[in-house]
This record gives C-alpha cells, sequence and structure tokens, in this order.
C-alpha cells in the first residue's frame, strides 16, 4: 500500500486516519495521529515517510483477523496480510470481480471501476438519461452514449463515457459513485469532507449538490459484519480513487 499512499494529500491522510481510528485493535493511533499532524501542521519530510509506514501496517492488519495477526507476529515484525489479499477480501465482500497479480495501486483502480460497473449494470436506461440530464449534459453527447451501450452493452459504460466526455469528466463521476457508497459503510456525515473536496476540486458541481448519483439498492442494506471491513472496504475504495486521480497505471 505504500506506493499508492506517497500520492495523497494531506486531506487524504486525514481522511484514512479518522477511518483507522479504534478503541479496541491492537494498532497505535496515538503514534498515527502524531505522525499526521507532524505531516500536515510541519510539513514534516520524515514524519510523512513514518505515517505511510505506519497506515500501510495498520491497513493490513486490519485485512486480518485479531488472532491470525497475533499468530503471525509472533514469528515477524509485520503480522498483518500482504496488500492484495486485503484488496481480494474487499472484492470479495463488495461482491466484484478484479483480476489480481497486477501492482497494488493498478488492483485498486480495478476495484473500483469494477464497483462502479456494477452500479451502472444497476440502473435502467432512464435513471441514467436522468442523471446524464443532471450533468447538464448536451443531447448529442447523451445520445452518442446510448448509441455506444445499445450497441455493446452497459458492461463497456467506462470506455463510452471516457471517449464521450473525457477523462476529468468521467473522473467526476466515478468519485461521485464512489463516495456516495463510501458514506453507506461510514455515515453520510464522515463523508462530508469528501465531498466538500470534490465540489472544490471541481465547482461546477455545485449547481447539481453535493453527490449527483443515487444509488441503486445493491449497497443500501450492505451488511459489513466486523470492524475490519468497515476500515478496509471504504479505505481500498477510496485509495482506488487516489490512484485514479493522477491517470490510470499500466500495470
Amino acid at each position: 500500500m505504500k506506493k499508492i499512499l506517497q500520492k495523497c494529500t494531506d486531506t487524504d491522510f486525514k481522511y484514512i486516519s479518522d477511518i483507522l481510528d479504534s478503541y479496541v485493535a491492537f494498532t497505535n493511533d496515538s503514534k498515527r495521529k502524531k505522525l499526521l499532524k507532524q505531516t500536515i501542521e510541519n510539513q514534516d519530510v520524515t514524519a510523512r515517510e513514518e505515517l505511510i509506514e505506519l497506515m500501510d501496517k495498520q491497513i493490513r492488519y486490519y485485512g486480518s483477523s485479531d488472532v491470525a495477526y497475533i499468530f503471525r507476529g509472533l514469528f515477524n515484525d509485520d503480522g498483518g496480510v500482504t496488500a492484495e489479499e486485503v484488496v481480494k477480501d474487499v472484492a470479495e465482500k463488495l461482491k466484484v470481480k478484479v483480476k489480481l497479480g497486477a501492482s497494488t495501486e493498478r488492483t485498486l483502480e480495478l476495484l473500483v471501476q469494477a464497483v462502479v460497473e456494477k452500479e451502472f449494470l444497476s440502473k435502467s436506461d432512464k435513471e441514467l438519461a436522468d442523471y446524464f440530464k443532471k450533468l447538464k449534459l448536451n443531447d448529442a453527447d447523451s445520445q452518442r452514449i446510448f448509441n455506444y451501450l445499445k450497441e455493446n452493452g452497459k458492461v463497456v459504460m467506462l470506455p463510452v463515457l471516457l471517449k464521450v466526455l473525457g477523462t476529468d469528466t468521467t473522473l467526476v463521476i466515478i468519485q461521485s459513485i464512489i463516495i456516495t457508497i463510501i458514506a453507506q459503510f461510514i455515515g453520510k456525515k464522515a463523508a462530508d469532507q469528501l465531498i466538500k473536496e470534490l465540489v472544490k476540486r471541481n465547482p461546477w458541481l455545485n449547481a447539481l449538490g453535493p453527490v449527483v448519483w443515487v444509488l441503486s439498492t445493491t449497497w443500501l442494506a450492505f451488511d459489513l459484519q466486523g470492524e475490519a471491513y468497515r476500515k478496509t472496504v471504504p479505505i481500498c475504495l477510496y485509495l482506488g480513487i487516489v490512484g485514479l486521480r493522477d491517470g490510470q497505471e499500466k500495470n
């Protein structure tokens, strides 16, 4: 996870740190908060590297059960599972398929894309048309999108959006969907800061409301059993957005 964490902004670190907070886990929250403060307030490069190291360890810790973590910790300094195991577990929990074997960053990007595609497939043509109207897409672009979908199906929605709308607008759509899903896991109040950051980077969203996507029922009653999933799921989805912000990884 360390490579993708290197791309995080101060706001990203703050969000991930808030999600990692726990009163019962075997994690050093006080040290993480101290490093976060030094990173943000003092722009301390050394503290930033230590923060990334600790966050990586804590994320991978939550990918394991406490018992397994303690057992592995008896034999080495790091009892957490691998980053790939964390992402694989999250994908299985969200019931999406993600091809493994690529870099962690690319795998996280594929996770986000699979989740977004799952959302698109759940929408009717009318719901998609209403959404495009909210985005104030012109009729010509909307028609081009639907023509492509009619020929190839909704499974190619993301490539079509990239082709018709371009990278920036498509990324905003992806972020809107993912942040709305994250809100189901951590609560809307906790997701408000993410929404504000999205609007800050894309001022034109102000006219549409904070998040224009309306979730399908797929996620509304989603069951996240155990504290670990309430951390690994939103963190992995968010890091997938971080990865996509600077363009997709090749492998």
